[in-house]
């Protein structure tokens, strides 16, 4: 009668998955539950792990770019964009907030999505959800490099037109 009963439970829960994946056109065949990705090689940040999504769906999303982690993340299932960034480490000091973008896969052709997270985010990076098969791509900044560049140009040119001032004087 319990294998009866745990049978029953499991395709009551099998049928309500379908039901609820149906609706946001998610495949069962792109999600992974965490007791399917604990065996894979593990690096910083590369798989999420939490007692609040134990025994959840998790699903691949690429973070490439200026994130402190980036690569491969398996990540709970209806994760937000921000929440996903976090996941992956957080942004790197040097990552333009001005471009995220999200890139998705839908049937033969790719939708790039861009957002704006100076000011902390918009509401629709605060609501877009990320799906299977995702990658979020943040580029870099060269706003630090052009600066310490354009820094030693003025340095040696103050350099130089200190020395002819110096050398003009000397002369008198």
């Amino acid at each position: 009668m319990k294998t009866f009963r745990k049978l029953i439970s499991c395709l009551i829960i099998f049928s309500l998955s379908q039901a609820s994946f149906a609706e946001s056109a998610i495949s069962l065949n792109d999600l992974a539950l965490p007791s399917e990705v604990k065996d894979l090689k593990k690096s910083a940040g590369s798989i999420y792990y939490s007692p609040t999504s134990k025994g959840k769906p998790l699903v691949p999303v690429h973070f490439w770019g200026e994130v402190k982690r980036s690569g491969l993340h398996y990540i709970p299932v209806d994760t937000t964009l921000i929440s996903g960034i976090s996941l992956a480490g957080g942004l790197t000091s040097n990552a333009d907030l001005e471009s995220v973008k999200v890139s998705q896969r839908e049937k033969n052709r790719v939708n790039h999505t861009q957002y704006d997270l100076t000011d902390g985010g918009t509401e629709a990076a605060y609501s877009h959800v990320l799906k299977p098969g995702d990658t979020v791509f943040i580029k870099r900044s060269r706003f630090y490099e052009n600066r310490s560049y354009y820094t030693s140009l003025i340095g040696v040119l103050a350099t130089l037109l200190s020395s002819f001032a110096i050398l003009s004087q000397l002369k008198k």
